[in-house]
């Protein structure tokens, strides 16, 4: 604060005694801190000598930012620009949140206190000013949204939509036809797709041009856009639809809604060429795995140990498993895979692997089209290899007529899945055996990695294996 051009400016511009302006000075020295405190923009004003107006004679701006690029201090305050400081002068009462203007043409909003000596005489005023030129930016768009309302309502009034309701068109682009084709109303938005396409400033009071929709009058239209008909404008993708504005039985005009569906084209076209490239990727992964399936094949028949070819054969039977699981993701959807279509093509190279042709066994595939994430469709795939492989070559091998039933089930957000054969059963002593790494690894991969339950028993002439896990609904499972 600058003492001396305070003093100064009390003697050229005001009557106030040198007591009057050292207590002015003394408040001024506390400025800083009110500024400060507040954010704000903090004055001291006193009245010129002429009473018309207000001199300023102090100064302090907030550590943050301030509404003056330069100081005003010695400039003078009007009554039109700011009312608060003239009235709180001359009356004495202290008046907060009072609109102005500052000496840089901000709309501000002014707290004003008045200052009074030893004789309570007011000697100046205490101003606080706030900018609020974004509730001004608000209250001119609620204004214009009043006044496109009541347009509205003007325009629409007594005329019946046929059962349509604004409610539906929020966020659309909203055009209003008078009988004669004329636009009386266009949004925001409605006015910026046609002047991307007419290159004219503003709608309103223009012909509307059927052009833009491939029609050639409003009856073409109204009956074209009845149901929402997709346009490309100017790169850009939107859903055109028509209705009639009926007043008195006749056709008084029309509303067209535009919605714009650029964003969702784009993103439509994104998810496909994901869709693509995953498809691609999980036909390269089956490709190779495939091919180290023919691998292991190559190296199982230069073997002549019949056990080590058995092992060959389960490793091989357990990469394919895995690979169809892939095939199948590479033509169904590519997050998710159909169980039952899974099923259907393991089930059939597993009997055309492992089963000679004379040997009859029937199949059957009961349930839903259960549909699985891939993180629980590879461990479900080697589970399902690993009991249908045992029941094929293990069980149903030593009857003359085989059945295998394989029953599908979702409830309660968990799968269900119960395979019987009616093979000659199994010694429930041997399940932890080493010769059983099958159905260890089904144990494992059910309860560790499903999160689920595995079960085998006997039950009359046929043996059942289940198998029961949650779905995986929001987010994938990570293994350690």
């Amino acid at each position: 604060m600058n003492r001396q051009q305070l003093i100064d400016l009390c003697k050229e511009y005001t009557d106030l005694t040198d007591l009057d302006t050292e207590h002015l000075i003394s408040i001024a020295d506390k400025l800083p801190y009110i500024a400060n405190l507040n954010e704000t923009d903090i004055f001291i004003d006193a009245l010129n000598r002429n009473g018309k107006n207000a001199i300023v004679l102090a100064w302090a701006r907030p550590g943050s930012r301030s509404l003056y690029k330069r100081s005003v201090v010695g400039e003078l305050a009007y009554d039109y620009s700011e009312p608060a400081v003239l009235r709180s002068l001359k009356t004495g009462e202290a008046y907060r949140n009072i609109r102005g203007e500052s000496q840089e043409g901000v709309p501000i909003a002014q707290t004003v206190v008045p200052i009074s000596n030893s004789e309570r005489k007011i000697i100046g005023v205490l101003i606080m000013e706030r900018d609020i030129s974004e509730e001004i930016r608000q209250e001119k768009q609620v204004q214009f949204l009043s006044r496109t309302a009541e347009q509205l309502s003007n325009t629409l009034m007594h005329l019946s939509m046929d059962g349509h309701k604004f409610g539906d068109w929020l966020g659309n682009g909203i055009f209003i036809l008078n009988g004669r084709g004329k636009i009386t109303y266009a949004n925001t938005i409605a006015a910026q797709i046609y002047r991307t396409h007419n290159k004219t400033e503003e709608p309103a009071g223009c012909m509307f041009d059927y052009s833009l929709i491939n029609c050639s009058s409003m009856d073409e239209m109204l009956a074209y856009l009845k149901e929402p008909v997709e346009y490309a404008v100017n790169k850009m993708n939107y859903l055109f639809q028509a209705f009639p504005l009926v007043a008195y039985g006749e056709l008084s005009g029309s509303v067209i809604s535009v919605q714009d569906i650029t964003d969702l084209r784009k993103k439509e076209q994104e998810l496909n060429a994901q869709s693509i490239i995953l498809k691609e990727i999980h036909h390269r992964v089956k490709n190779n795995l495939q091919n180290i399936a023919a691998l292991l094949r190559l190296q199982m028949r230069r073997s002549d140990s019949e056990l080590i070819r058995q092992e060959f054969e389960a490793s091989i039977n357990r990469i394919i498993s895995i690979a169809i699981v892939h095939e199948v993701f590479a033509y169904d959807e590519w997050d998710y895979i159909n169980v039952t279509d899974f099923l259907n093509r393991l089930l059939t190279f597993l009997v055309d692997s492992i089963t000679s042709p004379e040997h009859k066994i029937t199949t059957q595939i009961d349930g839903e089209g259960i549909l699985l994430k891939s993180s629980q469709a590879v461990p479900l795939a080697l589970v399902l290899n690993e009991l249908l492989s045992n029941s094929l070559k293990h069980g149903l091998s030593q009857v003359a007529e085989g059945k295998l039933k394989i029953v599908l089930q979702e409830k309660e957000d968990r799968v269900n899945i119960l395979i019987s054969d009616n093979g000659p059963g199994y010694d429930p002593n041997s399940l932890q055996s080493p010769k059983r790494l099958g159905l260890q690894i089904v144990y494992s991969l059910v309860e560790e990695q499903l999160q689920g339950r595995f079960r085998i028993k006997r039950t009359g002439t046929m043996t059942q294996a289940s198998v029961s896990f949650p779905i995986l609904r929001t987010k994938e499972v990570h293994h350690e």
